[in-house]
């Protein structure tokens, strides 16, 4: 196991009218060996070689993979924070045991195409998602705000489709 713990720092962002929260983790370990596989696994945002870091999108949130700390931009609560690193935690752990069988990349997956996600949805801007359009649906989408399966009126053959799409094309976790 790479990641056991980490010690949570929570601080309030420079805007004085911010309403979330920002989380650093400081990790009982050092994950820098593991970041490439997790930028193959995860579909990194960003990758740097130096200084060593993998920055992530997750539900219209930036986390960035240090090799010993976690940055979450925008948290709601420690509640959230903790779910996310927990999540987190087991991803780093798995990734570091199957190593072997991944390749490690040190390269930015490219970004999901948002005309590839909007051809799969039923385009009838139902608005059911909370949205106004699928458009806007399918920006989220690309921009790893929203899951594929966020659409309730999403058939399952396209379902399939558009999560086989984005598995090779993965947006920011």
């Amino acid at each position: 196991m790479l990641v056991e713990g980490y010690r949570k720092e929570f601080c309030l962002p420079p805007n004085p009218r911010a309403k979330h929260l920002r989380c650093y983790a400081h990790l009982d370990g050092d994950i820098g060996e593991v970041l490439p596989y997790l930028n193959t696994v995860l579909g990194g945002y960003q990758y740097y070689k130096e200084p060593q870091m993998l920055t992530l999108k997750f539900q219209a949130k930036l986390i960035t993979l240090y090799p010993q700390m976690i940055a979450i931009n925008i948290v709601e609560d420690e509640a959230e924070a903790e779910k996310i690193l927990e999540w987190l935690k087991e991803e780093i752990n798995n990734t570091w045991k199957n190593r072997s069988e991944i390749k490690p990349s040190f390269e930015v997956s490219p970004k999901p195409r948002i005309l590839d996600i909007l051809k799969l949805l039923p385009k009838d801007n139902c608005q059911e998602c909370g949205l106004p359009t699928c458009l806007v649906f399918a920006v989220q989408v690309s921009e790893g705000a929203r899951l594929y399966n966020d659409c309730p009126k999403l058939d399952p053959l396209s379902k399939s489709k558009l999560k086989e799409y984005l598995n090779r094309c993965p947006p920011s976790i």
